[in-house]
């Protein structure tokens, strides 16, 4: 996978001379050091890295001594200085010195945590890329890091790099194509996509999947067992992320016992003032790619009606079932079945939630299954309630360049799907305004098989299974 984006790291080498800098940010193990690594397995890549929660001393201290490991050149250690500005210009002299006019990629991993979660590092990057990096090197510089607020908000949009990016790449998680040949022929579609509601596309956890054995059985021993990673992993990617910082847990704890909020739901569930806190905190969680604001997809630049939701499968999955049995999980010493923690009619439930998500974020795919990937769309939920209380929502729709909506309902059953959905779906189109009395097509996208009965109907104009 990746190709896309390793073909935006390399677009670079396409350049006769200058120097380039990117900014590469996404969740934690996501694969962003590793997409860096594959993209520059091939040239020269000189890697320094941030270590979590130090002061600018010793982060100073550390950058050292990996130049110094790098270089060869130990007396590097011995330098003493409080000035980034002077680091950097280090650098940029054994480039220069190294590796002359030949290109070179040097990779600051965890850049946040290099810079302390501070600005002062910025400012200084600034000054020795204005007047070095980009004067006595051919070099491609990368700032990397989970904490995405940091990156976004005090790198891109600083006034001290503004203008000088080159690339801003937002790494988010695989899509199923990409990762269901590492699991087939061993495991069925319907395996994979259950896993994949459950996880995500997250590499780190599709690693420590076994594909000799079933979905449910990995997900017990990784979620279920006192041992399984998947167990604290919730605790520490808001630690990496935010810190101590307990707003970012309440809304989240929050948005996990809903489908769905709004802001005024929000700023009651944190005890924040409808404010620049909580805009920042839900900015901040939208970065990282744990939630979204959306709108009805017909009125996309709405502010009166908004709303907010989970988007991570992993925490969807650990509220649901991993949180509510925290404390007998912890203390479970021995393998459990599956279905201990999520018994059949809760999972079923879930499963129809999380699969209505999983074709939200491949929506790109199914415009290519439809047919209609070359024309301009835009899609996602629609919403509606009356003044009776009269309320309607339609999992996903395409409002098309080509006159025509695409109404799309979504199934995840384990029994196919009878004609009896048609009245379900009918009456949703219905409720749908179509003011511009554009063509309006249904599609049923199914985990299970349609009946020969619903087929014989026509009503649908495809029916889409996995």
């Amino acid at each position: 996978g990746r190709k896309s984006e390793v073909e935006h790291l390399r677009d670079w080498e396409n350049r006769t001379d200058g120097s380039f800098l990117s900014v590469v940010y996404g969740r934690r193990r996501i694969g962003k050091t590793r997409l860096i690594e594959e993209a520059f397995s091939k040239g020269e890549l000189l890697v320094f890295e941030g270590v979590e929660g130090q002061p600018t001393s010793y982060q100073q201290a550390h950058f050292l001594d990996q130049l110094a490991d790098i270089s060869g050149r130990s007396e590097y250690r011995l330098i003493k200085t409080n000035k980034w500005t002077d680091l950097l210009i280090l650098l940029s002299k054994y480039i220069a010195e190294e590796y002359g006019e030949r290109p070179v990629t040097v990779l600051f991993d965890e850049f946040p945590w290099m810079a302390a979660e501070r600005t002062k590092l910025v400012s200084s990057l600034k000054y020795v890329w204005d007047r070095h990096f980009t004067k006595n090197n051919r070099v491609h510089l990368v700032l990397c890091g989970s904490v995405c607020s940091f990156l976004v908000k005090k790198v891109v949009r600083s006034r001290a790099l503004y203008g000088r990016v080159d690339l801003e790449l937002r790494l988010g998680p695989l899509e199923i194509p990409e990762i269901q040949g590492v699991f087939r022929p061993n495991r069925s579609l319907r395996e994979i996509t259950e896993l994949y509601m459950a996880v995500g596309g997250v590499p780190k956890y599709l690693e420590m999947v076994d594909a000799k054995v079933s979905t449910h059985r990995n997900l017990a021993k990784l979620c279920f067992d006192s041992y399984g990673y998947l167990v604290e992993e919730f605790d520490r990617l808001f630690a990496s992320h935010f810190g101590t910082n307990p707003v970012y847990k309440k809304i989240i704890s929050h948005l996990a016992l809903k489908a769905w909020s709004t802001r005024d739901q929000l700023t009651k569930a944190t005890d924040l003032a409808s404010g620049g806190g909580l805009t920042d905190c839900l900015e901040d969680l939208e970065l990282a790619g744990f939630m979204e604001r959306y709108n009805p997809v017909d009125k996309p630049n709405s502010k009166r009606i908004v709303r907010y939701r989970l988007t991570d499968p992993y925490l969807r999955f650990y509220f649901r079932f991993i949180e509510p049995s925290l404390t007998e999980i912890r203390k479970n010493k021995a393998q459990v079945a599956f279905t201990r923690y999520a018994p059949q009619s809760k999972y079923a439930v879930w499963c129809g939630l999380a699969f209505e998500h999983l074709c939200l974020s491949h929506h790109r795919l199914l415009a290519k299954e439809l047919g209609f990937s070359s024309v301009r769309y835009r899609c996602g939920s629609w919403f509606s309630q009356k003044k009776d209380g009269a309320k309607t929502q339609i999992d996903l729709l395409f409002y098309r360049d080509d006159r025509v909506i695409t109404l799309c309902e979504i199934k995840f059953c384990d029994e196919p799907i009878g004609k009896a959905v048609i009245a379900e779906v009918e009456k949703k189109r219905i409720a749908l305004p179509n003011p511009k009395k554009h063509t309006i097509e249904t599609v049923l996208i199914s985990a299970s098989h349609a009946t020969s009965a619903l087929v014989r109907e026509g009503y649908f104009n495809r029916i889409v299974g996995l």
